[in-house]
């Protein structure tokens, strides 16, 4: 079976250094994506690649994450595993003439009874990648999130 790709983008009115900084640091993450429950950094020092995450979510198995590429301010990637799937994520920041446009790709190879699943996992995970980024650009802007 072919990943599950999912794709979302957004324009943000802050600065695209801010941008980056805050998405870049996914310790910040359970602060816009409601289905993360707890993210703790493994790795000492700034964020950038090879920082690791232990992340825990509202459903399904504890995931590591591993920043694999951090090129600030434009771009970094995460690759996660945990026993159910593996996720490969990039985001782009690209300046804008009122701050920034956000961008993040992610493709998601399940296994086991879960890769049966797939075209259900796409059309359950774009509106929630949708609804992430509109609630980074509202935690950003200062305005209200999206349950």
């Amino acid at each position: 079976m072919s990943p599950v790709v999912v794709e979302a983008e957004v324009d943000i009115n802050r600065p695209p250094d801010e941008v980056f900084d805050y998405c870049s640091d996914h310790r910040h993450e359970p602060e816009w994506n409601p289905m993360m429950t707890r993210i703790a950094k493994l790795t000492g020092g700034p964020v950038g690649a090879g920082t690791r995450y232990a992340a825990e979510f509202v459903k399904g198995p504890p995931m590591v994450m591993e920043c694999t590429r951090h090129e600030r301010p434009a771009t970094w990637s995460l690759t996660g595993d945990s026993s159910v799937m593996t996720a490969r994520g990039g985001w782009r920041v690209l300046p804008t003439a009122d701050g920034s446009h956000l961008v993040v790709r992610v493709e998601t190879e399940p296994h086991g009874l879960l890769r049966l699943a797939g075209p259900l996992l796409r059309r359950r995970e774009q509106p929630m990648f949708e609804r992430d980024l509109n609630n980074i650009k509202a935690r950003l802007e200062g305005a209200r999130m999206a349950p």
